[in-house]
């Protein structure tokens, strides 16, 4: 047992601040805000954001004209390569022939100003899937947070009680000196001062995987120790179920995005009608010598006959696109709903649970550990009972913490599904 306290100080300095470690102390919305500046993944999102702005912009582009130069290689009158120069006799033609033709291709069906709608929806698709990460996120960030403020609640409670387990544990062992009890008291105190290590070790662990996720989620490198500050707030009026449906219909940009998919599906169909017609190009030539006057000019008017390419394929596919977006709609439509009842539910058992703890309760669970130490060191209660009561005060505490806890993701899952700030 000389090595017990060492190596359990050893263990906890591994996860709790220590001198020369940063401490990050900060309260919910502000861990928001630094999330919202800096966070990665919201970054990376809106990348996409301006990929979709710059198709706009690509599909407004007008389509470049073509320019085509030609000139002979060789001269048969006069036996030589590119034979430039004055030409004497335009019959028997001693310099080069030239020919220039440059063309334009026009849309008959305006699908250029088609492209530019089928673009702007696919911005609109990118900004609504934008929305989405960051309602995963921030969401991902709350649910951190309350675990964090659980498990360094739990933290501090669990070391309480085993400072408490130690001193009684201490005085046992010197009365163990002086033959005064048997040794299997002090035995049995340490197998259970075993299981609160035990206990703090798995503790230690969790927290240790919250405050990395937290760090990625915050964009903190290194070792920074994030303390989450909370404050004692009444609990606002809930809204109704109804009202509650009303907002995430509203808010939801997952819901935004599968209606938006539609859109972008209806845009899509009419741009693949507009290309089964064919573009008109439209050009002029000149040519010197090379025709059947020294001095040629030309108009050209070239389109391409939909005699059985007529983008059918294509086209049956955006009809088909149209059907499943409207199926995909409805289905998050429908899980949109049950996700709000399932929340609303949620919070009502946790709002339930915490309502039932009178100050009665809390005052009766502070007063088992310490009545209960005392009681055994003065011999009124035995070993067993002792054992039982420092459970039972331990296993109320760590309810009353995980109620608290489930009272606060209650709430944040009831903002995530809503997409607002109900809490």
């Amino acid at each position: 047992m000389k090595h017990t306290l060492p190596s359990l100080a050893l263990s906890l300095l591994t996860f709790l601040p220590v001198r020369g470690q940063d401490t990050l102390r900060l309260s919910l919305e502000q861990a928001q805000e630094r999330f919202v500046q800096k966070n990665f993944v919201l970054i990376a999102q809106k990348f996409n954001v301006n990929i979709a702005e710059a198709g706009v912009e690509q599909a407004k582009l007008w389509y470049n004209p073509n320019l085509f130069v030609e000139t002979n290689l060789y001269n048969g009158y006069t036996h030589k390569f590119l034979p430039y120069g004055k030409q004497d006799d335009l019959v028997n033609p001693t310099g080069g022939v030239f020919n220039i033709q440059l063309q334009q291709v026009l849309s008959l069906t305006a699908s250029r100003s088609k492209l530019v709608k089928l673009a702007q929806s696919n911005v609109a698709l990118q900004q609504s899937a934008f929305q989405d990460v960051m309602r995963n996120v921030r969401f991902t960030l709350a649910q951190t947070f309350g675990n964090l403020v659980n498990g360094q609640a739990k933290l501090k409670m669990l070391n309480a009680e085993r400072g408490r387990l130690e001193t009684l544990l201490e005085a046992f062992r010197a009365q163990l000196r002086l033959g005064v009890i048997a040794p299997y008291e002090v035995t049995r105190l340490e197998l259970e001062q075993k299981n609160f290590e035990r206990d703090l070790a798995n503790l230690n662990t969790q927290i240790a995987h919250d405050e990395s996720v937290m760090r990625v989620l915050l964009t903190e490198s290194g070792t920074v120790y994030i303390v989450p500050q909370t404050g004692q707030t009444t609990i606002p009026t809930t809204p109704g179920l109804p009202q509650l449906l009303d907002l995430a219909y509203a808010n939801r940009p997952d819901l935004q995005a599968a209606q938006l998919q539609i859109q972008y599906n209806q845009n899509n169909l009419t741009y693949q009608k507009s290309l089964a017609v064919p573009n008109l190009t439209l050009g002029a030539d000149y040519q010197r010598v090379g025709s059947a006057f020294p001095h040629y000019v030309g108009v050209q008017a070239l389109i391409d006959l939909p005699v059985r390419n007529k983008n059918q394929g294509n086209i049956q596919s955006a009809k088909v696109g149209i059907d499943q977006s409207k199926v995909t709609s409805d289905l998050t439509h429908l899980q949109v709903e049950q996700d709000v009842i399932a929340a609303s539910q949620q919070y009502q058992q946790a709002l339930i649970q915490q309502q039932k703890l009178t100050p009665a309760y809390l005052q009766s669970i502070e007063e088992i550990s310490k009545n209960a130490t005392e009681d055994y060191a003065k011999r009124v209660i035995d070993l067993v009972s002792f054992i039982d009561k420092i459970r039972a005060h331990r296993d109320a505490q760590l309810n009353l913490i995980d109620l608290q806890n489930d009272l606060f993701q209650s709430q944040q899952q009831l903002n995530f599904v809503t997409n607002t700030k109900t809490f």
